[in-house]
């Protein structure tokens, strides 16, 4: 008999975008089960209507009247599985109350959350990608297997690869609508696909460490007007990115198309689908951003690109390594640097040229190849 299987990821967007490939190989190994994720509301819209779903149960955090109806769908259905993926004590504590026989989870973890496991995976190393250690802990479930680690070449200090984007790692259910959402708004911009070329800046991050100054990005975008007329500039991220995009506006001379706070999740991804380049830094709209195929620019200070990197093949990696890096730092420098150093070392003029080397190579893949090889 197919069993019922619960997929814990509460949060945040990129760490839900990391478990995709787990759900994939999870519905790979069980065709007939059923599988469902408890996720919280904010990030819910992720995974609406996913083909590889059975049910989606969102958590309203905040109010005692969310917790009691999550509690309510969580426990309406007999679970025979639930796979922790978050390994925070909040996540360990709703696979106790799902009432699942068997508790998978990685131990040791913060928190003491894997107390709350009967099926504990011993977790032998943080330095692998998130994505990987997601697939090894779903692998523990009977039939799951791991595919082999993607290789990057940004790891390497390697050019990025002229392959075709693998949209399938990362299936989001993106609908026609919200593809017909986005090219609406692009073309009220006036975005012609035969004459322009796209470059998204999502410079806002939920941690404030990982922030590239906003007047590095204005400088950016200067610099890559100077560079190709035919460049157009979207800003991109939700509402508590507005005051970042308003410095970059200011300081830059470039008009600036404004999208941030205009797009749910996946009108905001199909806005990504149609970018040539999208420079971020380490931050959920960067894995969205690759999850559709996008080229990328990530910028990395505190965080570590093996954990956290952008999970392909395509994209370019500026990390500027110190001493102390990485600190993991959240809100701000450990030796008080504000902007961190890591960050602010980061200059325009680099970042200016890989966006450049993207493009070409979003435009003329056979070229970038023979160049690369020349």
């Amino acid at each position: 008999m197919a069993p019922s299987i619960l997929i814990i990821k509460l949060s945040s967007m990129g760490d839900c975008i990391h478990t995709l490939p787990a759900l994939v190989a999870i519905r790979k190994a069980w065709p007939q089960a059923t599988i469902g994720w408890a996720i919280e509301q904010s990030h819910a819209e992720l995974i609406r209507d996913h083909p590889l779903l059975d049910e989606v149960i969102p958590w309203h955090r905040g109010t005692v009247r969310g917790a009691l109806d999550f509690l309510r769908r969580l426990r309406r259905r007999r679970w025979d599985v639930a796979i922790d993926f978050q390994g925070l004590l909040r996540s360990a504590v709703v696979a106790r109350l799902s009432g699942a026989r068997r508790r998978i989870g990685y131990r040791p973890l913060r928190e003491g959350a894997h107390w709350f496991y009967n099926d504990p995976v011993p977790l032998e190393t943080m330095d692998r990608h998130a994505v990987e250690r997601n697939l090894l802990l779903a692998a523990h479930l009977e039939g799951v297997t791991a595919p082999p680690p993607l290789v990057r070449p940004y790891l390497a200090e390697q050019p990025p690869a002229d392959t075709r984007p693998q949209r399938d790692r990362f299936p989001l259910p993106l609908t026609q609508a919200d593809r017909a959402e986005a090219a609406a708004w692009l073309s009220q911009m006036g975005y012609v696909a035969s004459a322009h070329r796209l470059v998204v800046f999502c410079p806002d991050c939920r941690k404030p460490a990982n922030r590239w100054p906003a007047h590095r990005f204005a400088q950016l975008a200067d610099s890559l007007a100077a560079n190709d007329p035919a460049v157009r500039i979207a800003l991109c991220g939700g509402p508590g990115a507005r005051a970042r995009c308003d410095q970059i506006a200011e300081k830059s001379s470039v008009p600036m198309w404004r999208a941030d706070g205009r797009f749910g999740l996946r009108a905001s991804a199909a806005l990504l689908e149609q970018a040539a380049v999208v420079v971020t830094g380490d931050t959920g709209p960067m894995h969205l951003a690759v999850a559709v195929g996008a080229r990328v620019v990530a910028l990395f200070g505190p965080a570590n690109p093996l954990r956290t990197g952008p999970y392909c093949d395509r994209a370019i990696v500026l990390h500027r390594k110190l001493s102390c890096s990485p600190c993991f730092a959240r809100h701000g420098c450990p030796l008080g640097d504000e902007p961190p150093r890591c960050m602010y070392e980061i200059d325009a003029q680099q970042v200016t040229a890989a966006v450049l080397d993207q493009l070409h190579r979003h435009q003329h893949p056979q070229q970038a190849t023979r160049r690369k090889t020349a």
